[in-house]
């Protein structure tokens, strides 16, 4: 049992050692070609992250070129060279190459996806076209296949349909197939500039190593950043019955808060403050928050969790549920959102402080690599245009009151619009006014 007991401390210990040592300030410098070169330094990482982003995505895309951000960085980001791994990482906003390495061998690392950038038309042409987009037809149909992944990803088509932000990250079958070599090209052409670049890292490396090595490789084109069409949210549903399916799965969600909104942070706090729930998992029955309790007791969901989900100018808020019991699904719908008014109106100062614990435990713990930590600088520095310190985001939960949370619940929840997305047996999932007209209660 000591001995137990030592390597759990000692886990605890190393874990703390990297959130505190990768809680520097973070780096900046501008190159002369505009690129936005930002570094983060952990004495204590056994590896270092290099990751070149640009703003693309999804959202810089047509229904006719949808897919051609993935498609594009899945063949810039393949293979391994000088000590070198890299991949792919696909975003609605952001695409980015990831470069791995070793300490020491970080200069490389820029060297690589410095040269990458700098010649991504002859990069293109060598490889097998034909071959990736065969693979990325492959991880699309996969996520349509999955329950879970496509009522998220058919949830945000319904809420921005007739935007560009509704575009599913990695294309559809159908779209992806279309695509040529010159769409890869020209989205480069259009995306890859320097205003709409930026070079992030982490680990044990100094700033003025990656510096030098991405300004003496790095050429692109100077230009502004491409303008984004706000997004407009729409409430909507999307059914996609499945009665040969087992089971039910459902989504419904509020227009959420951007990244840049006073109150990102607080709306991640009433999403945890519902938190997650599983009934498979051994602490399901000693789960805290009220609605965990409700639909436990009469097997309502199996499994269920909040989201928050911010883009660069808005988002979507709301729950994603597994049921087997399908004839509780308006029961569950039903509790949830009741329990959403609740938020305006009556939650409890102890709620709200489990709430905000869950939070800063979960930003701690996806911050856990050096891999982690550069594609948190690069999305927040492309989407922000700034980046705040773990130690700053801790401020500001710990501001957050019971008042905050209610303020925000009554004009964000409180009678608004609702965007639904289900697929499986859904035939108790009952028409959209029945679950619109749950957002709001009477008062006196």
């Amino acid at each position: 049992m000591i001995r137990g007991c030592a390597i759990r401390s000692t886990r605890r210990l190393t874990g703390r050692r990297f959130v505190s040592t990768s809680n520097s300030q973070t780096k900046y410098t501008t190159l002369s070609n505009g690129v936005t070169v930002a570094t983060e330094a952990n004495p204590h990482a056994t590896s270092s992250t290099v990751g070149l982003f640009i703003g693309a995505g999804s959202r810089s895309e047509h229904p006719y070129s949808n897919g051609i951000s993935a498609l594009t960085t899945n063949i810039l980001a393949s293979g391994l060279e000088n000590g070198v791994l890299l991949s792919a990482q696909n975003g609605r906003e952001v695409n980015g190459v990831i470069a791995q390495t070793t300490n020491d061998n970080v200069a490389e690392a820029g060297k690589l996806i410095a040269k990458l950038a700098s010649n991504t038309t002859a990069a293109l042409e060598k490889a097998d076209f034909a071959a990736h987009k065969a693979n990325l037809i492959q991880q699309a149909e996969a996520l349509e296949a999955n329950p879970s992944s496509k009522v998220l990803e058919h949830l945000n088509a319904s809420a921005f349909q007739g935007y560009s932000l509704g575009l599913p990250t990695l294309g559809t079958s159908d779209s992806i197939k279309d695509l040529e070599i010159q769409d890869s090209i020209r989205l480069l052409e259009r995306q890859l500039i320097g205003a709409n670049t930026v070079v992030a890292a982490s680990g044990n490396f100094t700033h003025e190593t990656l510096v030098e090595a991405i300004e003496a490789n790095l050429k692109v084109a100077q230009g502004l950043k491409p303008q984004v069409k706000p997004a407009t949210f729409l409430g909507s549903e999307v059914r996609m019955r499945d009665d040969t399916m087992p089971i039910a799965q459902i989504s419904i969600a509020v227009q959420g808060e951007g990244i840049t909104s006073p109150a990102y942070y607080v709306a991640k706090v009433g999403a945890a403050i519902f938190g997650d729930f599983d009934q498979n998992s051994a602490i399901a029955g000693f789960t805290s928050p009220k609605l965990a309790s409700i639909v436990q007791e009469y097997h309502i969901v199996d499994k269920y969790t909040h989201f928050s989900q911010s883009y660069s100018d808005t988002g979507l808020w709301g729950f994603n549920a597994e049921i087997s019991n399908i004839h509780a699904i308006d029961d569950f719908c039903h509790f949830t959102l009741k329990e959403w008014n609740r938020l305006s109106v009556s939650i409890t100062n102890a709620e709200v402080a489990r709430g905000k614990a869950a939070v800063k435990t979960a930003l701690l713990r996806e911050l856990n690599s050096s891999n982690a930590i550069a594609s948190d600088i690069g999305s927040k520095v492309l989407l922000a245009g700034y980046r705040t310190s773990i130690a700053e985001s801790l401020e500001r939960i710990d501001a957050i009151t019971t008042k905050d949370v209610k303020a925000w619940a009554q004009a964000a929840l409180w009678d608004k619009d609702i965007v639904v997305s289900g697929t499986g047996q859904i035939e108790g999932l009952l028409d959209y006014n029945r679950n619109r007209n749950e957002m709001a209660m009477l008062r006196w």
